[in-house]
């Protein structure tokens, strides 16, 4: 019965103007999901003439179809229940905030270790460019978290 069927399932496609490289493709998946579900496609489709009166919804020239479990009215109990979106756009796990926290750290302690060793000539020269440095960084980040606000994120 299954070969009928989906001979029975290819006609009508074809007979509703679905061209022939998609009628091909739609049947050799309907067949693979039968075939791997081991259901009976009358039972889990219905007859071929309802089938194909709802596969041919042409959306930009394309079939498009759904497995009948999406489809269902316990959809959201078969597909499980979807992740909660974030507050935030801004995600951010403990390790960040540990690399984050170490990164500042190891800097803070190159800059007393520069002033306490290096020669006195220089310490200001290294002092300046680290805060021009972090000034900078702070502007892009600043201007990065602004704009993703503006955008809606």
């Amino acid at each position: 019965m299954t070969t009928a069927y989906f001979d029975e399932l290819a006609g009508r496609l074809r007979d509703s103007g679905v061209p022939e490289d998609e009628v091909t493709e739609t049947v050799d998946d309907l067949a693979a999901y039968v075939a791997e579900s081991g259901a009976d496609p009358g039972d889990e489709f219905g007859t071929p003439e309802e089938f194909a009166a709802r596969l041919v919804t042409f959306v930009d020239d394309r079939v498009v179809f759904m497995r009948p479990e999406a489809a269902s009215p316990d959809a959201d109990a078969a597909l499980g229940k979807s992740p909660r979106a974030p507050a935030t756009r801004l995600l951010a796990s403990r390790r960040f905030y540990l690399f984050i926290s170490c990164y500042f750290g190891f800097w803070i302690a190159v800059c007393v270790a520069w002033v306490a060793f290096a020669p006195a000539e220089s310490r200001s020269r290294f002092l300046v460019g680290s805060l021009v440095g972090l000034v900078t960084a702070a502007v892009v980040a600043g201007v990065t978290i602004w704009r993703g606000a503006r955008r809606g994120g």
